[in-house]
C-alpha cells in the first residue's frame, strides 16, 4: 500500500503492519515492541544515509511489521561493503551509548532500547542472506567466484539457517513454550532468502531498467567501461558488469587493440535471443546492431 512519496522516494506501508499494531494493542505488548521497531527503522536508516553519501539512490522505504526496510540502488564492491556494515555498527554503536547510559543512570526504556540494538546487530552480522553479514561475505566472496555462485551460496545458506530456526521454533512450542520468536524469524529469513535467490536471476535486467527510467526522470547515471577479451563468453562478460554504473564493454584482440564496443543494453538482448555461451567477439559480428 502506497503512501506517498518524499522526493523521489517511495514510501510504502504492508497491510501486516497495521494488523499487528491492533494485535499488540490488543495483547498488551504493544510497548515492547514499538521499541524493537524503533531500532529496526534506525538501523535501516542508517543503510540509507550511507548510500545516499556514496551517491546511491533510495528508491523506496517499506513499512514492513519486522521495521522499515530501505530498497537502495545497488552498490557493488567497497562501496556495497560500507552500505551494508552501516547497519549493524549504528545498532553496536547505539547498544554501547545505551550500557554506558544505563551505567549512571535507571531508565529502563534505555536499557531495552540496548538490548534491542544489540539483538539486531548480531543477528544481522549472520553470513547469511538477506541479512547483512551474507551482503557482506557476497562482497568478498564475489572477489574468486561469479556473481550467481555468491547468490546462490548466499540465498542457500539463508534459506538453510531460515529453515532451522523455524523448525526449532515449532519444537519450542510443542513442547509447551510460548515465545514464536525463533519461528516467527525462521519463517521471514527462509521467504526472504528464497525471495533474494529468485529476483537475483532478473537483477541485470532489473537494474538496467532503474537506470533507463533515471535518464528519464533527468537524473544523470554513471557509466564505467571495462576491458575483455573477445574469446570471453557473453555471460561472463556480463557478470563484470558494475551493478552500480552503467557499463561499457570494450572488446579487445590478441594485441589488446578494441574490435569492437558493446553496451550492457546491447548484450542483455543478445542474452535473450540467443544465449550466453558464445564468445563476445563472435556475438559483436552477428548482431549487427549499431556499434558504440
Amino acid at each position: 500500500m502506497r503512501l506517498g512519496y518524499v522526493g523521489e522516494t517511495s514510501i510504502e506501508c504492508s497491510p501486516l503492519l497495521l494488523l499487528l499494531v491492533v494485535w499488540l494493542a490488543i495483547s498488551g505488548t504493544l510497548a515492547a515492541c514499538l521499541t524493537v521497531l524503533l531500532a529496526l527503522s534506525l538501523h535501516e536508516l542508517a543503510h540509507a544515509l550511507m548510500a545516499r553519501g556514496l551517491g546511491f539512490r533510495v528508491e523506496r522505504i517499506e513499512l514492513q511489521p519486522f521495521g522499515f526496510v530501505a530498497r537502495i540502488e545497488r552498490a557493488v564492491g567497497w562501496n556495497a561493503l560500507a552500505v551494508s556494515a552501516a547497519g549493524p555498527l549504528f545498532s553496536l554503536l547505539t547498544a554501547m551509548g545505551c550500557a554506558a547510559a544505563g551505567a549512571k543512570w535507571t531508565l529502563p526504556f534505555v536499557a531495552a532500547f540496548g538490548k534491542a540494538n544489540l539483538s539486531i546487530a548480531l543477528v544481522n552480522l549472520l553470513p547469511v542472506l538477506p541479512l547483512d553479514g551474507g551482503r557482506m561475505l557476497r562482497v568478498f566472496l564475489s572477489r574468486f567466484f561469479s556473481e550467481d555462485t555468491c547468490l546462490n551460496l548466499g540465498a542457500a545458506m539463508g534459506m538453510l539457517a531460515g529453515g532451522g530456526l523455524l523448525a526449532l521454533g515449532i519444537a519450542l512450542l510443542l513442547r509447551g513454550g510460548r515465545n514464536a520468536t525463533a519461528a516467527i524469524f525462521g519463517l521471514f529469513l527462509f521467504l526472504a532468502a528464497l525471495r533474494e535467490r529468485r529476483e537475483g536471476g532478473h537483477a541485470r535486467m532489473d537494474a538496467m531498467l532503474r537506470r533507463h527510467k533515471a535518464l528519464r526522470r533527468g537524473e544523470s547515471i554513471r557509466v564505467v567501461h571495462i576491458g575483455v577479451h573477445k574469446s570471453m563468453s557473453v555471460s561472463a562478460a556480463l557478470r563484470r558488469m558494475q551493478g552500480g554504473a552503467y557499463t561499457v564493454i570494450d572488446v579487445l584482440d590478441d594485441d589488446m587493440r578494441m574490435i569492437g564496443r558493446a553496451e550492457e543494453a546491447r548484450l542483455l538482448a543478445f542474452l535473450a535471443r540467443s544465449g550466453g555461451n558464445i564468445p563476445i567477439g563472435e556475438a559483436m559480428r552477428i548482431d549487427r546492431g549499431p556499434k558504440g
